[in-house]
């Protein structure tokens, strides 16, 4: 069922490091603690140096030369042939050499040009709360523009050159790196081709991962392989791993067998004998390490930018060690995050279509386990690396989604609903709406509760109309489905009177909370939670009508039985404070509502901590209430202190960012001039 909002509180809508830089753990990046420009400041994952490194001089001086004047590089090639390690060997210089920025952004879709950028800005300390990812996109641009000192940003695996020319500065000194397949880019600046090895370097590659003395036999097996960097890496690594010769292993490839759908795989640009080689590597994995087939199958459905490794099963360690051997994976800089080539991804997916739904079940399984263990929803880190994944894997579930799946973007839209971006929370629930009906049907139970969801989105949106007209259609289908007494229905009742009581319509709204309090109370018991939480409902509806005696009396008792039935730091007491505090503040008697609140709040910070939404909403409110009595400067002093504790959890457009930078706007004292110097 759709999670019950902030309480009922009607005050708030429930909606190498040098100086002033600090390495946030679990985030891979250095950023600056203050709003002066970063010392250092590394933004995104940067791929780990291969163990079997290839030195190619001619593209790192194409990369390292420095003309002042074109500041864009273009380095293209065909997939496969080294392009994101030659650019992630110039960012891992530019880190060393202590550039001001090193910034590392997937730029395949522009929404991820324009998430990445976003990022940035946030590092930088230069995103406003009420911008948009695009508008804190381009203050990052313009700053990277404006920058003085050296700076790197690397736009890997780009696609089109008009999703990307907009996000590129063009001056300053921001040097910007552009990975990619579409040599149209080499127009945006100078172009670094990258081209398949030279056969010198094929041949020192191959001796240098499997320790043959053999020049001959590693040109004639570079040769079949087109020279490709990841169809050797993995080639060279079952030749070291198996004990076989060039001879052997070209033997073994030669007689592999190719599936008509793998051919051509990525054009002309990719040979046949390239993708046996990725097939065989992963066959062998799969027949020689226990687990590596399905864990191959899941990264193959599985973001190509990277995995944190905390989303993984503990038990699949050993597995990971031994597929980066093969060369199957490749660890992030930080090795906190492991990556499967694209082209390695697609000949996985390709190779048996038959097996896709296995993989994406068991990707939906390892998500749901990483969302029930570790994506709190009170910590926006570990809920975006869920859906980054979790969105990959809806792109390649086509029309049939695990319903797992179905349920984690459910939750995810809840969150981005009263954290982030309503707006966007809005698309995310209005798309599992649709996936729920087409997969489920439009009565299933699943759909019911995205629909509920989809009504809480349209709420904090402010549209209550639209709101109240699907929390009745969703109460009506209950009805219909379970009759009128199940507790689904009586839910979906509870909802219907709290949007009645969003839209003013307070009248309307107290009759149904008391036939929900009567329900409970008949089926469940008076101490039940559920029962005293529909108690608690129907009071900020008694204090909505202006019956506020009636309203305080009924929230005294809540808190009363709640304190008697629970443990003292249950978070419903917490929650009932905060209601009890809002009541006698509606009645006018600010002292007891002041009182009450300052006690909520810190019953709220021991147990819950100051950045959970809960906490922040309550203490925006104390600032309220004590400006209400005059007193501006604890009122600035309480804003500042929510401005400060959510910009660091909450999206950038949350309300209370706004609503916080509003009051400060307003309310704070300008700064004295300075004194006159002595004449």
């Amino acid at each position: 069922m759709p999670q019950e909002g902030a309480s009922g509180d009607r005050s708030v809508a429930t909606g190498s490091v040098g100086e002033g830089a600090v390495v946030i753990p679990g985030d891979h990046n250095v950023v600056n603690l203050g709003r002066r420009p970063p010392s250092h400041l590394v933004v995104g994952e940067i791929p780990q140096r291969p163990p079997s490194f290839q030195e190619r001089p001619e593209i790192m001086a194409g990369l390292r030369a420095d003309d002042r004047v074109t500041v864009v590089r273009s380095v293209s090639g065909a997939p496969g042939v080294g392009k994101t390690t030659m650019a992630a060997a110039h960012a891992r210089e530019c880190q060393a050499a202590g550039y001001q920025v090193v910034a590392w952004i997937h730029a395949e879709e522009r929404e991820g040009i324009a998430g990445g950028l976003a990022r940035l800005a946030d590092r930088l300390g230069i995103r406003r709360p009420q911008d948009t990812a695009a508008e804190a996109a381009e203050r990052a641009r313009d700053w990277l523009a404006a920058a003085t000192k050296p700076c790197l940003v690397v736009f890997d695996n780009a696609e089109q050159v008009a999703d990307l020319r907009r996000w590129v500065p063009a001056t300053g000194s921001t040097q910007v790196v552009i990975t990619t397949r579409n040599r149209a880019f080499d127009r945006l600046g100078a172009a670094v081709p990258v081209e398949v090895f030279t056969s010198e370097e094929s041949v020192a590659f191959l001796a240098r991962v499997t320790g043959l003395d053999d020049p001959p036999g590693a040109a004639e097996l570079a040769a079949e392989l087109g020279q490709l960097a990841l169809a050797l890496a993995q080639a060279g690594a079952m030749i070291e791993e198996r004990g076989l010769t060039y001879a052997g292993y070209l033997r073994v490839l030669r007689a592999k067998p190719l599936a008509q759908g793998l051919r051509g795989i990525e054009g002309d640009a990719y040979p046949d004998s390239a993708v046996r080689a990725i097939l065989l590597a992963v066959e062998a994995a799969e027949s020689s390490i226990a687990g590596a087939g399905e864990l191959l199958s899941v990264f193959s459905v599985l973001s190509p930018d990277g995995v944190p490794r905390e989303m993984l099963p503990d038990d699949t360690e050993d597995v990971l060690v031994a597929l980066v051997r093969r060369s199957l994976l490749t660890w992030s800089q930080d090795r906190r995050a492991v990556v499967m080539h694209r082209v390695t991804q697609r000949a996985l997916r390709e190779r048996d279509p038959s097996r896709l739904p296995a993989a994406l079940e068991a990707t939906a399984e390892i998500l749901r386990g990483y969302w029930l263990g570790h994506a709190t929803w009170g910590d926006p880190d570990s809920v975006g690396k869920l859906m980054t994944q979790a969105e990959v894997v809806h792109a390649h579930s086509g029309d049939h989604p695990p319903i797992w799946l179905l349920r984690v973007r459910s939750w995810y839209a809840k969150h981005v609903t009263h954290h982030d971006d309503p707006a966007r929370a809005l698309e995310l629930t209005m798309q599992n709406v649709a996936d729920c009906e087409r997969v489920l049907g439009p009565h299933d139970r699943l759909t019911l509760y995205a629909i509920s969801d989809l009504a809480d989105a349209y709420g904090v949106m402010d549209d209550e109309q639209e709101a109240l007209r699907l929390y009745r259609h969703v109460l009506a289908e209950w009805e219909r489905i379970a009759g009128p007494d199940d507790e689904e229905t009586v839910e979906a009742r509870s909802d219907v009177a709290r949007s009645l009581d969003d839209s003013g319509q307070h009248e309307l709204a107290v009759p149904l909370h008391e036939s929900v309090v009567a329900h409970y109370e008949r089926t469940l018991g008076p101490d039940h939670r559920k029962t005293l939480r529909a108690h608690r409902r129907l009071a900020n509806s008694y204090g909505d009508t202006g019956a506020y005696e009636q309203a305080i009396a009924l929230h005294e008792r809540i808190l009363a039985d709640f304190r008697r039935t629970l443990d003292p730091d249950h978070d419903d007491i917490v929650r009932q404070e905060e209601d009890l505090s809002s009541a006698y503040a509606d009645s006018g008697d600010l002292e007891r509502g002041i009182a009450l609140r300052e006690q909520a709040l810190a019953h709220s910070e021991r147990i819950s901590g100051p950045t959970h939404l809960f906490t922040l909403n309550s203490r925006y409110v104390l600032a309220m209430l004590y400006a209400q009595t005059g007193d501006t400067d604890t009122a600035i002093r309480l804003c500042e202190e929510v401005l400060e504790l959510a910009e660091r959890t909450l999206g950038a457009g949350h309300k209370l960012i706004t609503w916080s930078q509003d009051y400060l706007t307003s309310h704070r004292r300008p700064a004295p001039p300075p004194d006159e110097p002595a004449g």
